[in-house]
């Protein structure tokens, strides 16, 4: 019968362990793999960037981090820059930065809302600190609105918002920032960046739910060209086909100095348009000039909740124009504490300005067809939902 082997003794032919030994840890248990849980534990205390990092360690890590990730939605809050303007090593764009490097996400879209002619240092550009191929939008406002809170003449607060990276969502930028062309290359330039835009929107996808989405943005020397893009925009898409939210801007800033083909950092626009297409819900609704009286922005914005069917993840952002607030209800706060009352639980961000670009999304009437995507003293407001 063959003998079962022996157990090898230990260190000294003695089964006593040594005490200066008696703190150790085994080696097996202090190199031993993290487990989910605790990487999951660990990667909540991660900021965006660090996260984007600690990803690219091993495939375990891949799958926690990106896990973390979906717990994440869009990001949002205001600074107050009066103080910090005071001081002269802190310029706008140093603020911008420091709003940047403390995300909770990896961000793919940024939005500034400032007051208007905000000083910008190219030295300094925040872009640094960005992902690739993440721009930001600076917008010089009137105004700017967080959550129930309406700003107007806003002088010393920045709100901002930013969209992380969605997947099997694609976001595009479009650009128009030389505005020295003569009236019929303008009119060159309309027909061919709408086509761009088309061609963006109609891409096919593997979603067959793919959603489409369509931010315009402009100052006042581009009002002439971004209406122009609009009417020639609108004529090829039905009112749920297409979600469009925007405006006015007394200042337009674009940034992004990873872009590979325009290797642009800081540049001055004077009209920008953003698709986002792919596996994200959107929705976009009117208070147009004729909605003056809180009864009557109330009836449309509840009419708005009840088709909007929302996700695990939403953002609602909404331009409205500086003769509305408190000039128009002779209260503060009124039109985003209506919508805050029927979609309290969607952050809501935003800013005045001087005319606004939107569409009807859920509204079946037939004009909606052929209305303009261009309006005056109204509030748009648009929902973002998704995962």
């Amino acid at each position: 019968m063959e003998e079962s082997p022996r157990k090898k003794p230990r260190e000294n032919g003695t089964d006593k362990t040594d005490a200066s030994d008696s703190g150790k840890l085994d080696k097996k248990q202090t190199n031993g793999p993290l487990t989910y849980d605790v990487l999951r534990i660990v990667f909540k205390e991660l900021n965006g960037m660090e996260l984007s990092t600690a990803s690219m360690v091993c495939r375990s890590w891949l799958e926690a981090a990106n896990d973390e990730r979906r717990t994440r939605g869009p990001t949002y809050f205001m600074q107050n820059c009066k103080d910090l303007l005071a001081n002269e090593k802190w310029s706008m764009e140093r603020i911008k930065t420091h709003c940047i490097k403390k995300l909770q996400i990896k961000p793919a879209l940024g939005l500034f809302f400032t007051a208007h002619s905000v000083p910008f240092s190219q030295q300094d550009c925040h872009c640094k600190v960005l992902p690739p191929n993440c721009d930001t939008i600076t917008l010089g406002t009137h105004g700017v609105i967080l959550n129930e809170k309406e700003i107007e003449g806003n002088v010393e607060n920045i709100v901002c918002t930013f969209l992380p990276d969605i997947p099997d969502v694609t976001i595009k930028t479009f650009v128009i920032g030389d505005n020295s062309a003569t009236k019929n290359d303008i009119s060159m330039s309309v027909e061919n960046y709408s086509e761009e835009i088309k061609k963006v929107l109609s891409t096919p996808d593997k979603n067959s739910n793919k959603s489409k989405c369509l931010l315009l943005f402009c100052d006042l020397r581009g009002r002439g060209f971004a209406v122009k893009l609009s009417n020639s925009l609108r004529k090829s898409y039905t009112a749920d086909e297409l979600s469009v939210w925007g405006g006015i801007a007394k200042d337009l800033l674009v940034c992004n100095a990873k872009d590979s083909k325009n290797e642009r950092c800081g540049e001055f626009a004077f009209c920008v348009g953003i698709t986002l297409t792919g596996a994200v819900d959107t929705w976009s609704v009117i208070v147009g000039r004729s909605y003056k009286t809180k009864e009557a922005v109330e009836r449309r914005i509840k009419s708005f909740r009840y088709r909007v069917r929302l996700k695990k993840h939403s953002i609602g952002l909404m331009f409205a124009c500086c003769a509305r607030g408190e000039y128009m209800f002779d209260e503060c706060n009124v039109e985003s504490t209506i919508f805050k009352k029927y979609f309290p639980e969607i952050p809501l961000v935003g800013c005045f300005g001087d005319g606004e670009f939107g569409k009807n999304t859920l509204y079946k009437d037939p004009s909606n067809k052929n209305a303009k995507w261009f309006n005056v003293k109204s509030a748009i407001f648009l929902i973002i939902t998704y995962g």
